[in-house]
């Protein structure tokens, strides 16, 4: 599948559309315009660009599968946490592995779903600045990714899943529920730093002092795939399709999904209905410009079914009835 990105760039009233061309020299060229006669930044990007880049991992080698492109949407985000990639910070420390800001948490996402149902089918995030070389100051990278299509469930080769979610983090809660003291803290959960304080208080009955904060919606995604926490909540309508279509398809083949929060907390566990998995093909009714394609009841992003239920039982205990619908 070609990609072509275009980019409106206006300088002195002159609009100029920036495509990828046949040539690499007719790319420099159409580069060294935007760049400001750059030739040396134009060359180097142009180069990149143009390259064959050949893609080998046992996973996909070892399966055939063909899907009809004429079927297949794509979003992409090209920079996720544009303020962390901008600010640069390297010297962030991790909290139990997650970063709560700096470069680990810039992500560059690729979603491709289904045009006609919105269901995501294959999803890649690549995290550029996972680690670095602190003799020559180079960063390493990783790419994850993930593709769930007809019955087929494959992705790459993750980390180990940390220890949060083995059985026993994963335990229920005690027979006598109607005492706080006797709750135990089986989930662990990313938020954003501005999430609303009626759910931050909510998530600290269910997880306890296991809630971390991270930028990026992109990151905190990768954190659930990565099995980091069990769970990425955010209730506000601030995260679009393109910071959700990768790590939901890459959830969808680890056997999990990402839903819509609002609709979760309004839908009746015992109605039989599925969970309201978010989709990728239908604009928002009645919004217009970018905010057709937010995420607007908020998202949960998760690896179990079964935990997720669960999780969202005990998250409405805590929640005040009002809040459950906002």
């Amino acid at each position: 599948m070609s990609l072509q990105m275009i980019w409106f760039v206006f300088t002195l009233g002159e609009k100029i559309i920036m495509r990828l061309c046949p040539t690499e020299e007719e790319t420099v060229d159409l580069l060294n315009k935007v760049l400001n006669g750059n030739k040396l930044a134009s060359e180097a990007l142009a180069k990149v660009v143009h390259q064959d880049v050949v893609f080998s991992d046992p996973a996909l080698d070892a399966i055939e599968i063909n899907i009809p492109q004429d079927t297949l949407g794509v979003w992409v985000d090209p920079i996720d946490s544009t303020y962390q990639y901008i600010k640069g910070s390297a010297d962030i420390k991790s909290n139990q592995g997650i970063f709560p800001s700096g470069l680990q948490c810039v992500t560059i996402l690729i979603g491709v779903y289904d045009i006609q149902t919105g269901v995501p089918l294959m999803g890649v995030i690549n995290q550029p600045f996972v680690s670095q070389d602190l003799n020559t100051l180079r960063w390493k990278g990783q790419c994850y990714w993930g593709l769930s299509y007809m019955g087929t469930n494959i992705h790459s080769f993750l980390p180990p899943v940390s220890t949060r979610n083995s059985s026993e983090t994963q335990s229920q809660v005690t027979q006598n529920p109607s005492s706080e003291a006797e709750y135990s803290h089986p989930f662990s959960a990313v938020i954003s730093t501005s999430e609303k304080e009626t759910i931050k208080a909510a998530l600290s009955r269910v997880c306890g002092e296991r809630i971390f904060r991270a930028a990026g919606a992109g990151y905190k995604s990768l954190c659930v795939v990565l099995g980091l926490v069990d769970i990425y909540i955010f209730s506000e309508d601030t995260t679009f399709k393109w910071d959700s279509c990768a790590a939901h398809a890459i959830l969808r083949a680890m056997g999990g999904g990402m839903v819509d929060l609002k609709e979760c907390l309004e839908r009746n566990p015992n109605s039989g209905l599925d969970l309201p998995q978010l989709a990728y093909h239908v604009g928002n009714r009645g919004a217009a410009g970018v905010d057709q394609w937010a995420n607007k009841g908020g998202l949960i992003a998760y690896r179990s079914k079964k935990q997720l239920e669960t999780f969202l039982s005990l998250l409405l205990r805590h929640l005040a009835p009002a809040d459950a619908h906002t």
